[in-house]
């Protein structure tokens, strides 16, 4: 075996390697810790290119408004050609007319679809999607898909929604009253195309 004093010699190198090795780690590691932690500038090559990707006219104006588009007009369009209804070319018709008397932007295509599946059942050359002023043999007919809407659009507002006929439930009592007996039909299909559009 090994005497006492080799395992005691063995002892002590390990110990004084073990603590040299500690420390020069030690150090090394707060060395490297430094290093990498400073911030090295690195000056820039002087070449013929620009570090930006455009320089903005002279005299150029910039705007601090935010222009934010309106969807309704999308909606509408996209909801007629689902239907394959030829009213989704006028859309933006649909929505000038809705804010000229502040009626909801869903209302006038909604009646539409219910009277005639938006335009595509209607009166020869009534241009009437609305199926508004036709009584028996009496047919209200406008020159327009235009004009219908704009014509419908300001007779809901005067006529309906003026006199505290505001939903569909209640627009239905003088616009087709003959609804009424049939469960209001009429307002419910109505209100689901508006849903439609929501």
């Amino acid at each position: 075996m090994y005497p006492l004093r080799s395992i005691n010699s063995l002892k002590i190198n390990f110990v004084a390697t073990w603590f040299t090795t500690t420390v020069i780690t030690l150090i090394l590691s707060i060395v490297l810790i430094f290093y990498l932690s400073s911030v090295k500038v690195i000056q820039p090559i002087n070449q013929n290119f620009k570090l930006y990707a455009a320089i903005p006219e002279s005299g150029m104006v910039v705007s601090e408004n935010i222009e934010k588009a309106d969807a309704r007009a999308k909606i509408i369009e996209n909801f007629f050609r689902g239907y394959k209804s030829l009213l989704s070319g006028f859309a933006n018709t649909f929505v000038q007319v809705a804010d000229k008397y502040n009626l909801d932007w869903r209302l006038l295509p909604a009646i539409s679809m219910q009277e005639s599946n938006g335009g595509q059942k209607v009166i020869n050359d009534s241009h009437n999607p609305f199926g508004y002023g036709i009584y028996g043999s009496l047919i209200l007919r406008f020159s327009t898909w235009d004009d219908a809407i704009e014509r419908v659009g300001r007779a809901l507002r005067e006529d309906y929604l003026n006199k505290g006929l505001t939903t569909p439930e209640t627009i239905m009592t003088k616009y087709t009253p003959p609804s009424l007996a049939k469960g209001g039909s009429w307002a419910i299909g109505v209100s689901s195309f508006m849903e439609e559009l929501r």
